[in-house]
């Protein structure tokens, strides 16, 4: 802004020269402003006395026009850059700490190299760009980084489910970051079909954790803690316990990694709620870019892009291939008395299994069964609930999209199960439920108030 300002200064100086090399007052455009309604500004201002013809006097009124100059323009400047502030290239950037989980995987993490990375990590990231925010990266253990947050040495932190209590202490985003589900994992061979017969039996825990209150609420199990997650999960593998209870996507990381096969959830989520971007109390003016933010990733697809390259494993050709075979074989004796289009769908598990099913019409229309929703029974009945995909073509094996309440009952199942979709030149494409239903409908279960 002093750039203009010095500009103003050096085109009052130039006026200068303009108006003594003229001899005139009211000879320019600029001097009309002094001279009184309907005058002619080459005119003499009327007056009761004889015009002073001193020297002094010439100056003393000149300088009284390059004041009210320059005050003219000073105000006309200053009041542009109120209603316009300096972008953000002249601003002066505003230092973000971001305070992030060092073992939550692949949510937040360190690399093998020390660099922060993960899903929270590339979002906010995503959210900042373009903006005067200059952040700066704090690898912390999640037991402090709600006092850190709290004593202001970090800016704002992800990964936080929002409680009454911690809406006292913190601000949040208005917008989840993530959706989060709370599972028991058990054995495959050990597998049960409801949390229900694990009552009287041990299952392992990180201390302290939401997933901790989780199975302290739900009662009738004997709870073992561990200090981490791997801790908890290890003892499963080596079958000190029956089970373990953590986070679904954080758990199939730590299972990929460690090469600890032939684990799986057990039925109904324990909890599903909401995880937010916490922000220190009094920062409002961070909240404020953190939701345009959020909502402009969102718009964009790029929250979609990050979340498919984190925690969606893509199909492969031969995997395709089996759905669609299985799926026009399942078409082929559908129930379709009333419509004449039959349906066949399949639905492919975490596990690598596939269920398939038909359309089943009633006079009733509200009663018929359609293709996808019978697999989904199919599946679940199994005592699968990892979704990965789904396909519904018909008996000539053209792929059909999928209705929006099918949809939802896929999301269900998670926002990343991947829905196979024909393209415009004959081919298959695969797309995201969430990426199909921007809107889906979303209930939290298992509520606690956590610390």
């Amino acid at each position: 802004m002093f750039h203009y300002i010095r500009f103003i200064f050096s085109a009052g100086s130039a006026q200068e020269q303009k108006i003594q090399g003229s001899g005139s007052f009211c000879r320019d455009t600029l001097s009309g402003l002094l001279c009184a309604p309907g005058q002619d500004r080459k005119s003499p201002a009327p007056s009761h006395k004889a015009a002073p013809s001193s020297s002094d006097d010439k100056m003393s009124r000149y300088q009284q026009y390059q004041i009210l100059f320059r005050a003219s323009l000073f105000l006309l400047f200053a009041a542009f850059f109120l209603r316009f502030p300096l972008t953000a290239e002249a601003a002066e950037p505003l230092r973000v700490t971001y305070g992030f989980d060092r073992e939550f995987p692949p949510f937040s993490y360190e690399s093998p190299g020390g660099q922060p990375t993960g899903f929270e990590v590339e979002l906010m990231q995503a959210v900042f760009h373009g903006t005067q925010v200059n952040l700066a990266y704090r690898p912390l253990q999640w037991d402090r980084i709600g006092l850190e947050l709290s004593a202001g040495s970090v800016t704002l932190t992800t990964g936080m489910v929002q409680t009454e209590q911690r809406s006292k202490l913190y601000l949040f985003s208005e917008k989840p970051t993530f959706p989060l589900q709370i599972k028991v994992f058990t054995k495959t061979f050990n597998r049960v079909p409801s949390l229900n017969m694990l009552r009287g039996q041990t299952v392992a825990v990180e201390q302290g954790t939401y997933q901790h209150r989780l199975l302290e609420n739900f009662g009738g199990i004997n709870i073992k803690t561990y200090p981490n997650r791997v801790d908890g999960l290890r003892a499963l593998y080596r079958d000190e316990v029956a089970a373990y209870c953590a986070p679904v996507q954080n758990t199939y990381f730590y299972i990929n990694k460690l090469n600890f096969g032939a684990i799986t959830t057990v039925g109904t989520p324990l909890g599903l709620t909401e995880m937010r971007v916490a922000i220190a109390r009094g920062r409002g003016d961070i909240q404020r870019i953190v939701n345009e933010g959020i909502a402009r990733v969102h718009a964009s697809g790029e929250y979609n892009r990050l979340y498919r390259k984190w925690f969606v494993r893509e199909l492969s050709d031969q995997e395709q291939e089996v759905m669609v075979t299985t799926a026009i074989r399942a078409a082929i004796p559908a129930y379709v008395p009333y419509s004449k289009k039959g349906q066949g769908a399949v639905v492919l598990t975490a596990t690598g299994k596939v269920f398939s099913a038909c359309t089943v019409e009633n006079a009733v229309p509200e009663l018929s069964l359609s293709a996808l929703r019978g697999a989904v029974s199919r599946t679940v009945s199994d005592g699968e609930f990892e979704f990965r995909a789904a396909v519904i073509v018909d008996p000539e094996g053209a792929i059909i999209a999928p209705s929006n309440d099918e949809l939802q009952v896929l999301h269900e199942f998670g926002a990343g199960v991947l829905v196979m979709l024909p393209t415009e030149k004959g081919g298959i494409e695969t797309k995201m439920v969430a990426e199909l239903l921007p809107n889906p409908v979303v209930k939290q279960i298992g509520l606690i108030q956590a610390d």
